[in-house]
């Protein structure tokens, strides 16, 4: 006679038949992850390793470069190999001949980079929510001539921005290339901006208006609170900007006291005599905080360079 089945006995080979499905299922998972992956998932992870490497390797052969004089950089163009030093990074921190120290660079380049930044984010800031709540085909038509203004070479703009800097007396001014940089880097604020402020729910906007708020209220009150990671992100590429251009640096600050740090590196290459040594240690000192900085906020900027690539 067959055993009758009670509540336990039938509980217990549900409980036995549910570990063995899950065991048989951890045994074929990783073969079918093996299967999944295939010649084109190896190939992306190997072009992702060698990406890995051309972006790294420069930073690391800066670091090295920095640690070894002049004679041994150009015989060992890697600083693999050669006599190490560390007193290139008092020679930077002093100064080339001729120039000022670099605390005066990292001052200036700091000063100039606020201003831009609260200029540009500002003005991009108000025109991307413009945009963002203008009419369809106005807005399409705006950001068709930002896209336009964006692919006009840098170079291009060069002699009229030095005219009109020296016509209003604003060459060798923190305000002058301050204006220079919010000019040019608002275009993308703003694109960027529009896309963050698009993905507002307007039912919020709708609630802040029948609570008594007016647009700019709003925008103060609603969108900008809820909007702090698009800001983070151009403030984050604005800061990139100002803090590594050399062309109108070059141009419009003449004078050694009001150089940017990106300029006044430039000090340690003479017509006849360099100190590759400094200007590599002057690099590094220049280079790292913004790779720091980089680091910790890039979620942001990967968020706010994706809006303004879908939108």
């Amino acid at each position: 006679m067959t055993a009758p089945t009670t509540p336990a006995r039938l509980a217990k080979t549900r409980t036995a038949d549910t570990a063995a499905d899950a065991h048989r299922h951890r045994r074929q998972r990783p073969h079918r992850r093996l299967r999944r992956r295939g010649p084109l998932w190896y190939l992306g992870y190997l072009l992702l390793l060698v990406w890995t490497l051309i972006t790294v390797v420069p930073f690391l052969s800066m670091l090295l470069l920095s640690l070894h004089p002049t004679a041994d950089i150009y015989a060992h163009p890697l600083g693999l190999s050669g006599r190490w030093m560390l007193s290139n990074y008092s020679t930077a921190w002093r100064g080339a001949v001729g120039g000022a120290p670099l605390p005066t660079y990292i001052g200036n380049s700091l000063l100039i980079t606020l201003c831009s930044l609260a200029i540009g984010v500002t003005c991009g800031s108000l025109a991307g929510y413009g945009l963002a709540r203008a009419t369809r085909a106005l807005s399409g038509a705006v950001s068709r001539i930002m896209v336009l203004a964006l692919s006009i070479p840098l170079i291009v703009a060069l002699i009229p921005t030095f005219e009109i800097l020296g016509r209003y007396r604003l060459l060798n001014s923190v305000l002058g290339i301050s204006l220079v940089y919010a000019a040019f880097m608002t275009p993308t604020i703003a694109l960027i901006m529009r896309s963050v402020f698009a993905a507002v729910p307007r039912e919020l906007l709708e609630a802040a208006k029948i609570d008594g708020c007016g647009e700019f209220a709003a925008l103060l009150r609603v969108v900008l609170p809820i909007s702090k990671g698009g800001f983070i992100s151009v403030s984050m590429l604005g800061l990139i900007f100002v803090w590594s251009e050399v062309q109108f640096g070059v141009v419009l600050l003449t004078r050694p006291q009001n150089r940017s740090l990106s300029v006044g590196l430039l000090s340690f290459q003479g017509q006849f005599v360099s100190d590759q040594g400094a200007f590599f240690a002057g690099l590094t000192i220049a280079t790292f905080p913004i790779v720091i900085l980089f680091l910790i906020f890039q979620r942001y900027v990967t968020n706010g360079i994706t809006l303004g690539a879908l939108k």
